[in-house]
């Protein structure tokens, strides 16, 4: 009897909202698998390669990595598309973070030569050589251009994004955020089942992470994404057929590979640090950018809540610093939603936290940290393991 009732205190699977996210990602992967080995067979190299990568990107993309998983979330949590959106960070944004993650991207598109750059060596020296081959395209370039951009910056920044920092992210952080971060960039990095990518996604994954939390909203993690991938596709398009700025990397490149080591290392080191330090500021304006938009969205849900009642007097709007010290506590102690759906009084948010003075504008919000069990993250770790073992498969045959 005492046993059953441990066994009720202490259920199996702790955190299911982690336990269906790694259930359903898992299964979103097999069919992934299962969509990358029927395109390999050769079942659709009848029709042009364009609309062939069109197929499987509104296949993989749109339908198991997009569709699936809202669906199934809804279905397994019983909740609704709204409820659901917001766990997947579904929030808008300002027009002004809107420009912050399209900066972003283009700086994050600098990163990832470096960062790939760095990675294709270690790989080459450890002996990878590829495998791999161009296709060709019975298109006009702009229409084959558009298709690519179609296929390779604008699904994958939504719908890798809805499954990575969407489902994961928002399901992990529950466990701790720098620990929610690292794992689902490991993920992200994997789940290109490619050693080539695995370098440089690790790095954009990092920091997709990071701009999901400091905005608190999927949607600068989907720019950033969709930018890097559209840079990607621009150069190689402008340095085959001459467009605008085509021949600027590789002209900086046979530069860097003309001079000696020394003039060469200062050159990449210095443009590579003004990136971190840009990507820096950057974030920090995207984030003073949420907070400012929350707070103006706090101080106006607080004061309809007490608008012509008897607690109208009880605080002072005109006083932003005091206002700003109740939103930041009224964040780090979850009591912001109560205050806004009205669940606590000004009164109650007056006598719990006080007149305490604001330190800084930046006010890093807390969140719980639950220690994570092993059964509730299974399917991840069985997710891991698989895409690990088709990445290295890629490294070993050079596919």
């Amino acid at each position: 009897m005492k046993n059953n009732i441990t066994q009720a205190k202490n259920p199996l699977i702790s955190d299911k909202k982690v336990f269906y996210a790694g259930l359903i990602y898992f299964i979103s992967i097999v069919l992934y698998l299962g969509a990358r080995i029927l395109w390999s067979t050769g079942v659709f190299n009848s029709i042009d390669p364009i609309f062939s990568d069109l197929l499987f990107s509104s296949l993989v993309q749109v339908v198991i990595l997009a569709g699936f998983p809202i669906v199934m979330w809804m279905i397994l949590n019983k909740q609704s598309l709204k409820q659901t959106a917001l766990h997947f960070f579904f929030k808008k944004i300002s027009f002004k973070s809107v420009l912050i993650s399209l900066a972003l991207g283009v700086l994050m598109y600098f990163v990832v030569i470096c960062a790939s750059s760095f990675w294709n060596t270690l790989i080459g020296i450890l002996g990878y050589s590829s495998s791999s081959g161009t296709a060709t395209t019975s298109l006009p370039v702009w229409a084959a251009f558009i298709l690519t951009f179609i296929t390779t910056a604008l699904m994958p920044g939504f719908c890798e994004e809805t499954a990575h920092r969407g489902l994961l992210l928002g399901s992990m952080k529950s466990n701790g955020l720098k620990r929610a971060i690292l794992l689902t960039a490991l993920i992200f990095a994997l789940a290109h089942m490619n050693v080539v990518q695995f370098g440089h996604a690790f790095v954009v994954g990092l920091v997709l992470g990071a701009c999901t939390f400091i905005s608190r909203s999927i949607f600068p993690a989907m720019i950033i994404h969709g930018t890097v991938n559209f840079c990607s596709i621009y150069t190689d398009y402008s340095s085959a057929y001459g467009w605008f700025g085509g021949n600027v990397l590789d002209n900086f490149s046979s530069f860097l590979a003309n001079s000696n080591i020394f003039v060469s290392f200062l050159v990449s080191f210095l443009i590579l640090a003004t990136v971190i330090i840009l990507t820096t500021i950057l974030l920090s304006r995207l984030f003073i950018e949420q907070k400012r938009a929350k707070f103006h969205s706090f101080k106006k849900n607080l004061y309809n809540s007490v608008k012509g009642t008897e607690y109208e007097q009880s605080i002072n709007f005109e006083d932003e610093i005091h206002l700003y010290a109740l939103f930041n506590k009224a964040s780090a102690t979850d009591l912001k939603s109560k205050v806004e759906s009205g669940e606590i009084s000004i009164p109650h948010l007056e006598r719990e936290l006080g007149h305490s003075k604001i330190n800084t504008m930046i006010y890093s919000e807390l969140d719980s940290c639950k220690r994570p069990r092993a059964m509730d993250n299974i399917f991840i770790y069985i997710t891991i393991f698989l895409m690990a073992f088709v990445t290295i498969a890629t490294f070993i045959w050079g596919l």
